[in-house]
């Protein structure tokens, strides 16, 4: 029932933006996003409310707030604000071609762009007025219609700081990003960024994102709660994060065609045939046969918010596999046994929460990988399946195996590496961080 009041308001809220903008109603377009926002009750203040924090939802950064401040938080309420909220707005005020890369970074769009983040100013005035608000909590530089907004922040003297969550990538898709970035010249406008690793920083550095004195390193605070599933004794279940074809690079052809990419000195360095799309339909079937030879068996495929869905590879499956599409993947880890994936973070949370980890490594045949086509995980050769008997068999072999808790089955250098939170301390460092850029920023 309140989610479907949640959705009502949002749906009715943004039938009446449009009209709201024609107007320059400002008055009753803050009090709509006042109406809109929603206290994020895991993390309520210990203490009477001081400060209020609006955060821009988005699943694995919301979570990283909350494993932080469920802990430290003493007198933050900090309210959940949707994102088709400003979707809407940044819709009406640029029109059609907004959620598009290639035109909203068009010669064409600064002039809307300029009189949309104008509008945002005094939209931010009258949102103050109404209702005291101490900052905005975002968790990437490259949401468009945010974009305008972290300007409008700093230009207004509001913290805007971007909790970074976007980290974990292969070194070929950091290399087409940062040619991507520096290109289109994107840049963070708003106030400080935290990060998980010093690859995160060194990537939004040298791709001219932000200046080094914007950035903190702090972690991954989200991680802590995989750092508890260790002193838990999984079930016999298997989670697989669904492979989602060619992770990320097509994306920028399909956007900017490949043209687009044509003086980019390291293009030669992608691989044409690097689609895994072939791969995840061969796991889905081992997993649909494994489940019907072994009905003790939970099988979870998590299926990642935007991915594409294909409605017949999930026809007639056993009762014991469950299609997953919404929320975030690792609280999935607590019961799991066995984590599937390719290039994901789940995988390095499936590291943290020390679960065995099987790699699908069977696209060998057609598919020449080098070090630059996946992460760096230094796991075991018992983690890698090169052929679909040898994957049906390790699946077998460890639904058999006996988990001993307090072994240790994973290398976890790849932790510290990608989300910077070995110590487990991260949370710690973003509640440090939050009151330090929310409470003494002086502009």
């Amino acid at each position: 029932m309140l989610n479907l009041l949640y959705h009502l308001k949002i749906n009715v809220s943004k039938l009446l933006i449009p009209y709201l903008i024609k107007f320059r109603a400002y008055k009753l377009l803050s009090i709509l996003l006042i109406i809109n926002l929603s206290k994020i009750k895991k993390i309520s203040p210990k203490q009477k409310v001081k400060y209020k924090v609006i955060v821009l939802n988005k699943s694995g950064g919301t979570d990283d707030l909350i494993e932080s401040q469920k802990r430290y938080n003493n007198n933050f309420l900090y309210l959940s604000c949707p994102r088709d909220i400003f979707n809407s707005i940044c819709e009406t005020m640029l029109g059609k071609g907004y959620d598009n890369d290639k035109e909203f970074f068009s010669k064409k769009f600064i002039k809307k762009r300029k009189k949309y983040q104008n509008f945002l100013i005094i939209l931010l005035k009258e949102l103050k007025k109404n209702y005291n608000f101490k900052a905005f909590i975002t968790f990437n530089f490259n949401y468009l219609s945010e974009i305008d907004l972290h300007a409008a922040c700093e230009k207004s003297k509001i913290p805007c700081l971007m909790l970074y969550k976007e980290s974990v990538a292969t070194e070929i898709v950091d290399k087409y990003r940062n040619f991507f970035l520096k290109k289109t010249n994107q840049k963070f406008n708003g106030h400080k960024i935290a990060v998980y690793s010093n690859l995160g920083k060194n990537f939004l550095i040298n791709s001219g994102v932000s200046k080094k004195k914007q950035i903190e390193v702090i972690g991954c605070s989200r991680l802590n709660r995989s750092f508890l599933y260790k002193k838990i004794t999984p079930e016999n279940q298997i989670i697989y994060y669904s492979i989602e074809g060619s992770k990320g690079i097509s994306t920028y052809f399909k956007i900017f065609g490949k043209k687009f990419f044509n003086e980019f000195k390291k293009h030669e360095l992608r691989n044409p045939k690097y689609d895994l799309q072939k791969l995840h339909f061969k796991i889905v079937n081992i997993l649909k046969n494994f489940a019907k030879k072994n009905h003790n068996v939970l099988i979870l495929i998590k299926i990642k918010i935007g991915d594409n869905y294909n409605e017949k590879l999930y026809n007639n499956l056993p009762e014991n596999i469950k299609i997953l599409y919404t929320g975030v993947g690792h609280k999935f880890l607590k019961k799991s046994k066995i984590v599937i994936g390719w290039n994901t973070t789940a995988i390095l949370e499936g590291i943290a929460a020390n679960r065995f980890i099987l790699m699908p490594y069977f696209f060998k045949k057609n598919i020449k990988i080098k070090k630059k086509d996946e992460l760096n995980l230094n796991l075991s050769k018992k983690s890698y399946a090169h052929s679909e008997k040898d994957f049906y068999d390790k699946l077998y072999y460890l639904t058999k195996k006996k988990y001993n808790i307090n072994k240790t089955y994973n290398n976890q250098s790849s932790i510290k590496y990608y989300l910077g939170n070995s110590d487990n301390r991260a949370g710690l460092r973003l509640d440090r961080f939050l009151k330090k850029n929310i409470l003494h920023t002086y502009y």
